[in-house]
């Protein structure tokens, strides 16, 4: 299940990259204004700008929440594998005891004969 969630999650990270990269910057525009670039194209008259800005939303969040998922199966898994590392964070949680006398002895107040 683990390795299942990895691969979606680099899926989807490969995927923001690439919508990420298809989008054109803010200063494109401004060459098709003087006929560099053509108007129209395969998404409509409007351009991609708003169906890649979407997608790119959509994956962003899918994104967010795999991140989310894989950090609590991380969580989890590290403490099925290792369970030293669980006994250590339920030795930290436990209760402190009473405190222990000193181990120093205790000299004689009194007056010392020789």
């Amino acid at each position: 299940m683990y390795s299942l969630v990895l691969f979606v999650h680099v899926m989807i990270c490969i995927i923001l990259v690439l919508l990420i990269l298809m989008q054109r910057g803010k200063g494109a525009d401004m060459g098709s204004s003087f006929g560099a670039g053509a108007s129209a194209t395969v998404f409509g008259a409007a351009g991609s700008a708003s169906f890649l800005v979407k997608l790119t939303a959509v994956f962003g969040v899918l994104f967010f929440v795999m991140s989310l998922v894989l950090g609590a199966m991380s969580v989890t898994r590290a403490n099925q594998l290792n369970p030293a590392l669980a006994a250590i964070k339920a030795a930290e949680n436990a209760p402190i005891a009473a405190p222990v006398k000193a181990l120093t002895p205790q000299l004689p107040t009194g007056p010392v004969s020789h």
